[in-house]
C-alpha cells in the first residue's frame, strides 16, 4: 500500500503568519466537525498546521483514506494472522463470555467489547459434520481465509415478504460471497471542503497540495515553480 499523505494545504504565497494561523484553526474546527467518529481519535488528532504563504490541516494516515475512499478489496494480506476486532456488543453478550475483555464506548454512544478472529491460510480445509437426509455426514470445506467462498451475508427474505420476482432464500444481490473482504469506503472530502471554507471565509486564494512530514512546503512550492517553468522553456522551444 503506498505511503498516504499526512498533510493537506493551501498553498497561498504572500498570506501572512497572522492569517495563516488563523484560517488554519477555522479550517480545524471544520474538519473535526465533519470527520467520521467512532472512538474519536482520529479527529482528535487533526492538527492545524501553517506557515508564511501557506496553511492547512495535518492527521493520521487513516484519516486521508476516510476522506479519499478506497476500492473494495479482499484483504489477502490477513492470511495466517489474528486480527483484533472492535463490535458491537448491545446486550452485554460477548462481555458475559469473556468479562476480562476491554471494553470501550464509542463517541456516539455504542458499548464495543475487543475479539481476536483468525484467518486461515490459503487453501486449508477443515472437516464438518452436516446432516444429510437424517444420517450425520462428515464434509472437506474451506476454512475462513481471505476469498474463501461460503460467507452468504445476505439473502432475499422468505415468503410472503420475497422480493416480487425472486426466490425465497435466494443470495441477494450485492452479497460477497468471500470471506475478509473489504467493501471500500466513499470517498467524502471533509478536509477539502474545512479548508474551502476556511479560504472562502478570510478571502484567500490558492492551489491545493497534499504533502507529508518529510517535504518542506516552501521547497515543494519552489520545486513546483520551477517544473512549471522548465515546461513554459520546452513549450516555447
Amino acid at each position: 500500500m503506498p505511503l498516504a499523505p499526512d498533510r493537506l494545504y493551501l498553498d497561498s504565497p504572500g498570506l501572512n503568519l497572522y492569517l495563516a494561523k488563523a484560517a488554519s484553526e477555522y479550517a480545524l474546527t471544520i474538519a473535526r466537525d465533519e470527520c467520521p467518529k467512532l472512538s474519536g481519535l482520529g479527529a482528535a488528532n487533526i492538527r492545524s498546521f501553517y506557515g508564511v504563504g501557506f496553511f492547512g490541516l495535518t492527521f493520521l494516515d487513516y484519516i486521508w483514506y476516510q476522506n479519499e475512499g478506497t476500492k473494495p478489496q479482499t484483504m489477502r494480506w490477513l492470511a495466517g494472522k489474528t486480527i483484533p476486532m472492535w463490535i458491537d456488543d448491545p446486550t452485554g453478550e460477548e462481555r458475559r463470555k469473556n468479562p476480562k475483555a476491554r471494553t470501550r464506548t464509542t463517541v456516539s454512544g455504542k458499548t464495543q467489547i475487543l475479539i481476536f478472529r483468525k484467518a486461515a491460510n490459503f487453501g486449508e480445509r477443515k472437516l464438518v459434520k452436516r446432516r444429510v437426509k437424517g444420517i450425520l455426514v462428515e464434509k472437506s470445506v474451506p476454512k475462513h481465509y481471505p476469498g474463501a467462498p461460503g460467507r452468504i451475508a445476505m439473502r432475499q427474505a422468505a415468503a410472503p415478504f420475497t422480493t416480487p420476482g425472486k426466490i425465497g432464500g435466494q443470495i441477494a444481490k450485492g452479497n460477497v460471497g468471500v470471506w475478509w473482504y473489504f467493501p471500500g469506503l466513499k470517498p467524502r472530502g471533509f478536509l477539502q471542503y474545512a479548508i474551502n471554507q476556511s479560504a472562502h471565509y478570510f478571502g484567500i486564494i490558492g492551489s491545493m497540495r497534499i504533502g507529508y512530514n518529510f517535504i518542506d512546503p516552501i521547497q515543494e512550492r519552489e520545486r513546483f515553480q520551477q517544473e512549471q517553468e522548465q515546461e513554459k522553456e520546452r513549450s516555447d522551444s
